[in-house]
């Protein structure tokens, strides 16, 4: 079975685009027509022709930022192709769209991985993200070349690296959702964080953070077995005020137990900088 993400990169293979992709002219050439509406249930909706492959894409014109209103239209286009959305009623909300979080139906999942991958093709966006060297000055950069959100974007790191890391959406103090990489293994206890101790936190006690990755107690995020098993623990979180909410991107390094992972060594007398990394520079 086609995963959403393999039928964005077939169709726009099949389109024949390269580099960013032109989200209106995706849209036209599925036969689908882009309106911009005044609404307040929704912030997309789907409306399908009964004559025939087309419809209308209806996006909330309220909608301030224009990435917004491209990763709509994306996650629309995604309802239109993906066959097992065609029956459905497709008026989506706001925590329907570019959202990860518990509760979510399947399709409006699918949907979101299908708009990820329309706007931010794996082919095109791996190296200027350095997977292998996390920043949110990369990410931001790539945001800004494929006019994507730095939430989409940052999401879009994730899960293409093959580093440790995980990017947390938060709002009023507390985690909304995650994302971890494949390589990630552990689960975050989304309904206690973030905890005292993070970078996330702190930001919402109105306090000040480093503009890089700093280096905190892998309890702030994991619980005290998972943490053991941490050698280091970096955290780049950021204020989003127009939603007001925290964006964070954190990265791990696992320590190497020799096989003894059931009775690991005492963390205090373990150095992080005794292990090999996977990146040349890792923050201080």
């Amino acid at each position: 079975m086609t995963s959403p993400s393999e039928l964005a990169s077939h169709l726009l293979a099949r389109l024949g685009m390269q580099g960013k992709p032109d989200i209106a002219q995706v849209a036209h050439r599925v036969g689908l027509r882009i309106v911009e509406v005044d609404a307040e249930a929704f912030d997309g909706s789907l409306v399908r022709a009964l004559d025939g492959p087309k419809g209308i894409v209806a996006v909330n014109r309220a909608i301030r930022e224009a990435s917004r209103k491209r990763f709509t239209i994306a996650h629309e286009i995604g309802h239109y192709l993906i066959p097992s959305h065609r029956n459905l009623e497709n008026v989506c909300t706001v925590g329907m769209i570019e959202s990860w979080q518990n509760g979510l139906t399947g399709p409006e999942v699918e949907a979101n991985e299908f708009a990820v991958e329309l706007l931010l093709p794996a082919g095109y966006v791996r190296e200027p993200l350095r997977l292998h060297d996390p920043s949110f000055e990369a990410i931001g950069r790539v945001a800004n070349q494929f006019e994507t959100s730095l939430t989409a974007t940052t999401l879009r790191f994730v899960t293409l690296t093959e580093l440790l890391c995980v990017v947390v959406w938060s709002e009023a103090n507390r985690a909304r959702w995650y994302r971890r990489s494949d390589a990630f293994p552990f689960y975050l206890s989304k309904d206690i964080l973030p905890c005292d101790g993070s970078l996330a936190y702190r930001l919402f006690e109105g306090g000040r953070v480093p503009d890089d990755f700093a280096e905190i107690p892998p309890e702030a995020w994991l619980d005290r077995r998972d943490a053991a098993r941490v050698a280091r623990a970096l955290e780049h979180s950021l204020r989003l005020p127009n939603y007001d909410a925290v964006l964070t991107l954190l990265w791990f390094q696992l320590r190497d137990f020799g096989g003894e992972e059931d009775d690991p060594p005492n963390l205090e007398e373990l150095d992080p900088e005794d292990f090999t990394l996977r990146r040349k520079r890792w923050p201080r």
